[in-house]
């Protein structure tokens, strides 16, 4: 892409601290999000993705920071900046919509007056402005009469209505870049699906440009344009969704695909991955070799010598593996 990135993730390195020691929760990643594109993040639970999406908001918990690296958001890096100067960007020019609403949401609060939050705490004092607001942006998500829905409390929705409350939040001041970290893992098939539509459709009117964090390349394929593979604190391959689910090259985003339920698959038994993923201590202590070496049936002697550089697989497509050879341009085909 020629266009200048949105955000700009440049070598991110995250610790968790362990008495006093930082322990490596994700580890010199860099990638580049670009207006108006959805760019996906999956892995395994543990591999770093939620503190990649927390960090850039420096929303870190305690015990947890960003040990190296930078985050360039509009050109400007946020790594650098005072509470204040977060505060006017966090909910306005950058929104997260997280796992599960029920610990998002207050309870005491109605969805109308948590909705137009957002406004009042960018500035926005007209009362009647920020109502009309809420109630356009509810029927924009797909929150049946908004007037009657406004008064209620979080507790009176279902789960699927609770998501779509925290959209709303989330894309009422028109942000460039919404994070969704695992919206749709808590929801029902059917209901997941009414996410991802809405999400696609965000993206299409607003120019919204969204990082989607999930573990399931399913979901992924469906919504995103280019997809990151991570794990155990590295990123292992990027690439445009169609490349990446027509010639996966790592083996663990292999492995991922093949688990992947599918009718072409019906009556076989789907990809199992051996072993378990390192803890963070294990992580810490091994210090070279690309991670997923003790699980991968392909290794040899130097996947574990140390990380792989990145090789080139083909336009926007690369992957951190040795065993890996670059493919011509004529062998890409669609999914």
């Amino acid at each position: 892409m020629n266009q200048t990135p949105l955000l700009d993730v440049q070598g991110l390195s995250i610790g968790i601290q362990q008495g006093k020691r930082w322990l490596p929760a994700v580890d010199n990643i860099s990638f580049q999000l670009y207006p108006g594109e959805i760019l996906g993040i999956v892995g395994e639970s543990g591999c770093g993705k939620t503190l990649t999406a927390c960090s850039i908001q420096r929303l870190l918990p305690q015990g947890v920071q960003t040990t190296g690296g930078n985050i360039l958001f509009n050109g400007i890096d946020i790594t650098g900046l005072s509470q204040e100067e977060l505060r006017r960007i966090r909910g306005n020019e950058i929104a997260m919509v997280f796992q599960e609403p029920m610990t998002s949401l207050n309870p005491l609060l109605t969805i109308g007056r948590q909705i137009g939050e957002p406004l009042e705490l960018h500035g926005k004092k007209d009362k009647k402005l920020i109502c009309s607001k809420v109630l356009e942006v509810m029927e924009k998500v797909g929150l049946q009469d908004p007037k009657k829905l406004a008064p209620a409390y979080p507790h009176q929705l279902s789960g699927g209505m609770r998501q779509r409350v925290m959209i709303a939040a989330a894309v009422i001041c028109e942000p460039k870049l919404l994070i969704a970290d695992e919206p749709t893992t808590a929801l029902d098939v059917t209901i997941q699906a009414q996410i991802l539509h809405l999400l696609k459709k965000i993206n299409q009117e607003l120019k919204t440009a969204i990082l989607f964090i999930s573990h399931d390349l399913g979901v992924i394929s469906q919504l995103c344009d280019r997809v990151l593979v991570m794990y155990a604190g590295k990123l292992v391959e990027a690439g445009g969704v169609k490349a990446i689910f027509s010639h996966p090259q790592h083996e663990y985003t292999k492995s991922l695909i093949g688990s992947i339920p599918r009718k072409a698959l019906k009556g076989k038994p789907l990809a199992n991955i051996p072993g378990k993923v390192l803890s963070i201590e294990e992580i810490a202590e091994r210090k070279f070799g690309c991670p997923f070496a003790p699980r991968c049936i392909r290794a040899g002697t130097s996947c574990f010598a140390g990380f792989p550089d990145k090789a080139t697989v083909n336009e926007g497509h690369y992957v951190h593996c040795t065993l890996v050879k670059p493919l011509a341009e004529e062998h890409y085909g669609g999914i």
